[in-house]
C-alpha cells in the first residue's frame, strides 16, 4: 500500500511539474523568400522565418493548412513540405519548405506577372497550423492580413 502511494505520488509531482509558467512563442517577419520550382500543380517556396522558443520544451509543428489570397484574390493553398522542429529555449531563423498549390495556374500567374515592383500587396492567410509539444497536440487558427512591399 505504501509503494502504490509513493508510485501515485511521483506520477502527481512529475505531471505537476510540468505545468510552470506559459511563455508565449514569438514568429517574426520573413526575412527571405526562395522559389525552388513547380512540381505537379504546387509552386515549391522556402521561406526563412525567425521564431522564439522561450518555453522548456521543443515544439513540432506537423501540419499547415492555409488559403492565401493576394489583393482580395484568392491564390490557393498553402501546405508544409517537412515538419519544422523548434527547439526548447531558442531564438533561431528557420527554413521552412512550403508547397502553393494554386486555385487557377493561369488566372494565378497572369495576376502576378502584372504585379510592379515596389507596389503594395495586401496578403491575407486563413486557415490552421497543427503543433504538437511533449504529449499535447494543438490545432491553432489563423487569420493574418498584411501589406507587403514587393
Amino acid at each position: 500500500m505504501i509503494r502504490r502511494g509513493n508510485y501515485l505520488l511521483f506520477i502527481a509531482l512529475l505531471f505537476l511539474s510540468s505545468c510552470g509558467r506559459f511563455s508565449e512563442v514569438t514568429i517574426g517577419d520573413i526575412s527571405g523568400l526562395t522559389v525552388q520550382g513547380i512540381q505537379n500543380d504546387a509552386l515549391i517556396v522556402v521561406v526563412n522565418i525567425p521564431v522564439e522558443n522561450p518555453t522548456h520544451h521543443r515544439i513540432t509543428i506537423n501540419e499547415v493548412d492555409l488559403r492565401m489570397s493576394m489583393n482580395k484574390q484568392y491564390v490557393g493553398k498553402i501546405l508544409l513540405n517537412d515538419k519544422i522542429i523548434i527547439p526548447a529555449n531558442s531564438d533561431e531563423i528557420h527554413e521552412v519548405s512550403l508547397k502553393v498549390r494554386m486555385a487557377n495556374l493561369i488566372t494565378t500567374g497572369l495576376f502576378m506577372m502584372n504585379m510592379k515592383k515596389g507596389q503594395k500587396v495586401q496578403f491575407r492567410l486563413e486557415g490552421s497550423v497543427t503543433a504538437r509539444s511533449l504529449m499535447i497536440k494543438r490545432e491553432i487558427l489563423v487569420d493574418e492580413l498584411r501589406e507587403v512591399i514587393i
